[in-house]
């Protein structure tokens, strides 16, 4: 196979198209990823925590047991393939942030899988304030995702499978059942654009349900390196001094810019997890590509056998990343079914030429 045909164009170089590459590569199969490498991307800016136990209601996350060992053995890969160890194990120690919060997760005790995660009376002594009382949830930690993906698309240019580019449609055409873009020609086109996802007029009329989430880095003194503390936002160590704090939740916004509305709701929920003196010295911001239903999208397009979508995976992108990419891949290399949870056919609906 020439230089110029590959089997498969990936477009997108956050998580969720590293994450094919990676998977691509392991069976051996030849690609291009293309990326415009916008800095603020929310893969870029995103903690890379990773949670068994997700939101509020403190649910356990759909196959959390099946995600955890995926993203161990994928970062276990980068270690070998790259020298670095960019995943850090940590244990959340969150507190409540009402009696209801408290009652309800008594009640959540009933469930092994979730008792199975988690140390019903913390014990880390950390400065988290924590009136209704706390916990802890194992299982958890951060991934270096800002780190791990500037390294990975680095290895991916120097093995020749990398084109940083601006990611436009009119650029790529089906002809005869083939994609072509620039001197290269492709069977299969994957499509990982996150939150870019209404520039592609192929998969501009999936309801994806965007949110701004913005971030702070504060230097402080006093805090735990080896905890992720957690009430309402978290706080997850980057070095030194430095910490995570984040993230928010806006569905509202005019931008993917950094704003002063976005900051000091950070602030209120971080003075209210400590008391101890910090120094904010950086914010961020980047649009995160959720779904309706909270569930990633994978799969075929409607009309066009050749080309696919692995998106949505919203804000738990790190965790789901490796165990979905296996998924699609052996949907894409072996024909294996979907699940049902993560199938862009549950949005057929919404295609135009569905009725």
């Amino acid at each position: 196979m020439s230089s110029e045909e590959r089997e498969f164009l990936i477009i997108g170089g956050g998580i969720a198209g590293l994450m094919m590459a990676y998977k691509l590569a392991k069976n051996g199969r030849s690609f291009l990823l293309v990326d415009d490498a916008p800095l603020n991307s929310s893969s870029r800016i995103a903690a890379g925590m990773f949670n068994p136990i997700s939101g509020k209601r403190m649910t356990v996350n759909w196959k959390a047991m099946e995600l955890l060992d995926s993203l161990h053995q994928a970062f276990g890969d980068f270690e070998k393939i790259l020298g670095k160890n960019y995943l850090v194990k940590a244990t959340i120690h969150q507190a409540f942030g009402n009696v209801k919060e408290s009652n309800d997760f008594g009640a959540r005790l009933d469930n092994p899988l979730f008792k199975n995660f988690i140390n019903e009376t913390a014990l880390a002594k950390t400065p988290l304030l924590a009136e209704f009382g706390s916990f802890e949830v194992e299982g958890s930690g951060w991934v270096k995702t800002k780190e791990w993906i500037k390294d990975y698309q680095l290895y991916l240019l120097n093995q020749g499978n990398y084109l940083q580019d601006k990611i436009d449609w009119a650029n790529i055409q089906d002809e005869q059942g083939k994609w072509q873009f620039g001197k290269h020609t492709f069977s299969k086109v994957i499509c990982c654009e996150g939150h870019q996802y209404f520039k592609n007029p192929h998969f501009n009329w999936l309801p994806f349900k965007l949110c701004k989430g913005q971030v702070l880095h504060i230097k402080c003194a006093g805090l735990p390196k080896e905890y992720i503390l957690k009430k309402g936002v978290y706080l997850v160590h980057q070095y030194e001094d430095v910490f995570k704090v984040g993230a928010s939740y806006e569905w509202d916004y005019e931008d993917d810019q950094p704003d002063d509305l976005g900051r000091e709701m950070l602030l209120e929920k971080l003075r209210q997890m400590i008391e101890l003196p910090f120094e904010v010295i950086h914010q961020d911001a980047g649009i995160r590509p959720t779904t309706r239903d909270r569930g990633a999208i994978l799969g075929s397009h409607p009309s066009l056998e050749n080309l696919f979508i692995f998106n949505g995976l919203g804000t738990k992108g790190i965790l789901q990343a490796p165990f979905l990419a296996k998924h699609l891949t052996d949907y894409l290399l072996g024909g294996a079914p979907i699940f049902p949870e993560v199938d862009v056919t549950r949005f057929n609906t919404f295609y135009p030429n569905s009725q």
